[in-house]
């Protein structure tokens, strides 16, 4: 049991480094990078796609450990896409014309006022692993798992689409 919990941890903490970077890349390089598309996983939808991979899939500690870092670094990526998007473009300019760097907003006002929701976003993605690894080895949950899963994905999208301003 103290494995599954640990390796949750890890396949979390892989995911939102990874992710990190990548948000980091998009905000102080002149590279146009868009995390709007990751926006559609929350909660709900990573649960989903976990649910169905584990019902319809066998073991294998590889490809288990990439899908699983994949789905971290999507989850991440939502996340901070969601915080990247609520910046006030004017506070920006503010922070931009007074002589600063982007690289200083990014890394004294962005990521700072990232973290709580880092740390929130890697504790939520770390229990839906490690919630997901543990029922994986039910036999009863495979027969039921892949359903489960295909109502939650629809329900994230749902409630991600329902949610979005546009």
């Amino acid at each position: 049991m103290l494995g599954i919990i640990l390796l949750g941890l890890v396949l979390s903490s892989i995911g939102l480094i990874g992710a990190s970077l990548l948000t980091w890349l998009g905000l102080v390089s002149f590279a146009n990078i868009n995390l709007v598309p990751f926006a559609f996983m929350n909660a709900l939808t990573t649960l989903g796609l976990l649910f169905m991979y584990n019902s319809v899939f066998e073991v294998s500690s590889v490809r288990d450990f990439l899908i699983y870092v994949v789905v971290a670094f999507f989850f991440h990526a939502g996340r901070l896409s969601v915080l990247v998007e609520s910046e006030d473009k004017r506070l920006r300019v503010f922070f931009l014309s007074s002589g600063h760097t982007k690289n200083e907003y990014v890394l004294n006002y962005v990521f700072r006022r990232a973290v709580r929701r880092n740390v929130a976003s890697l504790l939520l993605c770390w229990g839906l692993m490690s919630l997901t690894i543990a029922l994986r080895n039910l036999s009863l949950w495979k027969l039921q798992g892949f359903w489960i899963g295909v109502f939650l994905l629809c329900l994230g999208v749902t409630s991600f689409l329902l949610d979005r301003k546009y």
